[in-house]
């Protein structure tokens, strides 16, 4: 995955605006075979008040914080021979966006391709994505909690 940089505003002890941080993003990791760095996460609404502290600590979950959101950018290789892609479902609306390549979503028995600019509105439902292509893939995506479907428990893979 190319090094994500993270631009981050606030505002001075004098209540300037400014810039906070100007870095490459610490939090990557590997998670079911997919590169993934979260740049920003919530609980509750967001606010943009106060002093500045990074608010990604060391293990975000997959789903976003109670009430919160997360933004994050996953790198998706190409599937391996035999290997499954991984679906979950999570209570969350999320908008995932393609930066680069192509990639199938799969959502119950459909599917689609998934090219650069294309942008799927997940609401809750059981999803994979599958790289069937030979390149890397990237998608940025915005991950808000929601209610849980109703008659369904709240699931968190």
């Amino acid at each position: 995955m190319p090094r994500v940089r993270r631009i981050v505003t606030g505002h001075t002890p004098e209540g300037r605006p400014a810039i906070v941080e100007d870095a490459v993003c610490p939090h990557v990791r590997t998670t079911a075979g997919a590169r993934v760095a979260d740049l920003w996460t919530y609980q509750g609404g967001p606010r943009n008040d106060g002093a500045y502290a990074d608010p990604v600590g060391p293990d975000v979950p997959l789903p976003p914080p109670a009430g919160g959101g997360t933004l994050r950018v996953v790198e998706f290789g190409p599937r391996e021979p035999g290997e499954e892609p991984y679906t979950h479902r999570t209570d969350s609306l999320d908008y995932a966006v393609v930066l680069t390549g192509e990639i199938v979503a799969v959502v119950g028995t459909d599917e689609t391709v998934m090219r650069p600019g294309d942008v799927l509105i997940q609401r809750g439902t059981g999803h994979a994505w599958d790289n069937r292509s030979e390149a890397p893939c990237t998608l940025l995506f915005v991950l808000l909690d929601a209610a849980p479907l109703t008659g369904h428990p709240r699931e968190t893979p």
